[in-house]
């Protein structure tokens, strides 16, 4: 018969800083588990929605993403969906939460007494206020990034290329602040609906409003108390991010200056031929070994105070959460001693000891792995990018003139059926005229005069599609970008005619939002290059039915850039334009990137070109 374990721990009471550090482990191993025991349902689930996403044969994107809305997919991955956030916020939030309950009331706190505890709690979010307490954390927490969130939305954003346009526009940079100021606001005082639901038996609506009335009530405590221990935070992470960044120069010591960079060693080939190494060639690879070993301490080191110190705020705001709610103490019940020394420093050695056998793989294999022949192409954004008007000769001019791969451009058509450059809906922008292309003439279009969008004064005309040809043939790609209502198959049919008037089919490729528009071309002419521009997308986007898939920074994964490579495609970023995404993107498997900034790329790439190893490591081995 088995002995029932109670639920109370000897009543020897301690400050809430000792029981913290009593406590870290216990936070640690349920992490840990918790994120192990979450692939369980998470990996098959995420796999079903993606292989509905793609049952047709066409992935959703937002470039066919009414057609999606239309069909019978919609509610069911809908609803699937739903399940898959629940289950993350059960592992992520719900268990948490009990877990640091249990804690802070003298609890034992198993995992998997605080999962299933989780899971039964499931039901009382079940009604319209839950539902939108799980919808504002799963979308509107990463917007605003205030409150409680889950692993599964990290990721959530506005597009780079709208946040451009919206605080170009003061109307809109308004609005846009305005609004986050509201999600803000509502997140701060909904930070305790989960432990009101949760810990105290509260439906959602209820949760709601005493979460709303305990910070009100203590709002000033809360903002310091919240600003002292994020502060807390912020100075462990940086001091322990300093100190950790130190191990692989203990450990190398002067060797990274002394050996080249850039050494190709091709291991694989080596052993084929026969031929033997160099002790150049055994240095460098027991030097990238070793460099591999320190680097994934360091940043294995780094993940574990990172997972420490979140674990650590969310016992703080619970705490909080007793205070407020008049349940506060000034001494905790203590923590149980377990011991089990010997089995926790056999499970670190065995951690060290894989750690050691996958850096001898990673330095076997580091030309393979992590480092590439070609540089990533740059494509000039409308052009030119940032160093002349947009979408004009002269951009093409400063595009070939950079050794650019190529330049984008939008087409559109008027009225009598010219097809001319211009990016917006009409010509207001950059002309002061409030008409659509497809409402003008070509001879009335001939007659405006743009901005240039460099600032210099100059105005310049309306280019076509056959002046922007005659200069790019044979010096560099030009990927027209098939644009706005006028995007359809007939505008397809003319361009194919126009380009092959110009002998540049080698010299151009057809791209567009519209999927229909590229699937017909893609069909229709399959000796043109073509490419999809989407900004989001779920599912395999390999089986998207064009040469070249062109993501925007979110959306271009290594997962995505890797599944694209394998089916035998081009996978390319638009719109790359700050410093942070060029270091990532040029130093990825893309194949090239779509950017107004020509000059920071070329000063990244040249950056990214003369790293050591022991850089090139620290960039790509991340524990994410």
């Amino acid at each position: 018969m088995f002995r029932k374990h109670k639920e109370t721990i000897p009543q020897k009471e301690i400050s809430f800083r000792r029981l913290c550090l009593q406590a870290l482990p216990e936070m640690w191993t349920f992490q840990i588990l918790a994120g192990i025991f979450l692939i369980i349902p998470a990996a098959p689930m995420t796999r079903l929605i993606g292989w509905l996403a793609g049952l047709d044969g066409d992935v959703v994107t937002t470039a066919n993403i009414k057609s999606f809305l239309l069909s019978w997919k919609f509610p069911v991955i809908l609803m699937l969906g739903f399940v898959l956030v629940v289950i993350y916020l059960v592992f992520e939030l719900f268990g948490q939460i009990y877990l640091t309950d249990n804690i802070l009331n003298g609890r034992r706190a198993g995992v998997r007494r605080c999962i299933v505890k989780g899971f039964h709690s499931v039901k009382k979010f079940m009604n319209p206020t839950g539902i939108g307490t799980i919808l504002f954390i799963f979308i509107a927490v990463p917007i605003c990034g205030v409150g409680l969130s889950l692993s599964l939305s990290e990721s959530f954003y506005i597009p780079n290329f709208i946040m451009e346009v919206v605080f170009k526009n003061p109307l809109y940079t308004a609005a846009y602040l305005a609004v986050i100021f509201i999600l803000i606001w509502i997140s701060f005082h909904s930070l305790f609906i989960l432990h009101a639901v949760l810990l105290d038996g509260m439906t959602p609506s209820e949760g709601r409003k005493y979460s709303s009335r305990l910070v009100k009530e203590h709002r000033g405590r809360f903002l310091i108390g919240l600003f002292l221990n994020i502060l807390v935070i912020i100075i462990i992470y940086l001091i322990s991010s300093d100190l950790l960044n130190r191990i692989p120069g203990w450990i190398l010591g002067e060797a990274t200056e002394s050996l080249p960079r850039n050494y190709r060693i091709d291991f694989g080939e080596m052993l084929m031929s026969g031929e033997g190494f160099s002790e150049l060639d055994l240095k460098i690879m027991a030097y990238r070994s070793v460099a591999a070993f320190a680097v994934l301490v360091e940043k294995y080191l780094a993940y574990i105070v990172t997972v420490l110190c979140g674990a650590y705020f969310m016992l703080r705001l619970n705490r909080y959460y007793l205070e407020y709610s008049g349940r506060g103490r000034d001494l905790w019940p203590e923590r149980p001693r377990k011991s089990r020394y010997i089995w926790k420093v056999l499970l670190i050695f065995l951690v060290f000891i894989g750690f050691g056998f996958l850096s001898i793989v990673l330095g076997l294999n580091y030309n393979e792995i992590f480092t590439r022949e070609e540089p990533v192409k740059i494509v000039a954004h409308r052009t030119g990018g940032s160093l002349a008007s947009e979408n004009s000769l002269q951009g093409l001019e400063k595009a070939i003139e950079h050794s650019c791969y190529g330049s984008e451009t939008d087409v559109q058509r008027t009225r009598d059926g010219y097809y001319i450059i211009n990016h917006d809906d009409d010509f207001k922008r950059l002309t002061g005229v409030a008409k659509a292309p497809k409402d003008m003439t070509m001879e009335e279009i001939k007659e405006l005069r743009i901005r240039d969008t460099t600032g210099n004064g100059q105005e310049l005309p309306v280019i076509t599609i056959e002046e922007m040809l005659d200069v790019i043939k044979g010096k560099e790609k030009l990927f027209v970008e098939l644009k706005g209502v006028t995007a359809d198959n007939q505008m397809v049919d003319d361009l194919v005619r126009i380009i092959r008037e110009h002998d540049c089919v080698e010299d151009t490729v057809l791209i567009s939002l519209n999927y229909g528009v590229i699937k017909y071309a893609e069909t229709a002419y399959p000796e043109f290059e073509t490419g999809l521009l989407f900004f989001a997308s779920l599912g395999d986007v390999s089986k998207l039915k064009c040469d070249i898939l062109i993501m925007e920074e979110e959306t271009a994964s290594s997962d995505n850039i890797s599944n694209i490579h394998e089916a035998g495609k081009q996978a390319m970023v638009w719109t790359v334009n700050t410093e942070e995404g060029m270091y990532h993107f040029l130093d990825s498997f893309a194949d090239g990137v779509i950017t107004d900034e020509i000059v920071l790329a070329e000063e990244v790439q040249a950056d990214l070109d003369d790293r050591t190893d022991l850089e090139v490591l620290e960039d790509k081995l991340q524990f994410d």
